[in-house]
């Protein structure tokens, strides 16, 4: 079988399991493949969750780390899980997620594709 990755699915940037909605404001589009990769990497984490998790797994730029500030919306309070715990897996992920992207510009692709819209990624110093 081939794969036409023109095709597209929904991502519920905020998991439907944490309250996310089907607003389109919670929406992206994402390839089936992309969408798996980002889900082996967070599974259904919440935002907070996924920053911590993106410090210890993603090759930081010397002295800086990441962030998670709410900016609008409605906060969360429940945590998620079910990623995985391979580190083979959570490699192959990340080079197939963020292989031609430099570390700003994966935290940006994260921010406005991935990450429940109620909340930022940004990049300080330690």
């Amino acid at each position: 079988m081939i794969r036409n990755e023109t095709m597209t699915e929904e991502h519920h940037r905020r998991p439907r399991s944490l309250g996310g909605t089907i607003e389109p404001g919670n929406i992206s589009y994402v390839t089936p493949t992309s969408h798996k990769h980002w889900h082996t990497l967070v599974g259904n984490m919440n935002a907070i969750q996924i920053c911590d998790h993106l410090n210890r797994i993603l090759p930081m730029p010397k002295g800086m780390k990441l962030i998670c500030k709410f900016i609008n919306g409605v906060k969360v309070e429940s945590k998620g899980e079910q990623h995985s715990r391979k580190s083979k897996k959570i490699e192959n992920a990340c080079k197939a997620l963020f292989k031609e992207l430099d570390f700003k510009a994966t935290i940006a692709y994260i921010n406005n594709v991935w990450l429940d819209p109620s909340y930022h990624l940004y990049i300080r110093k330690k």
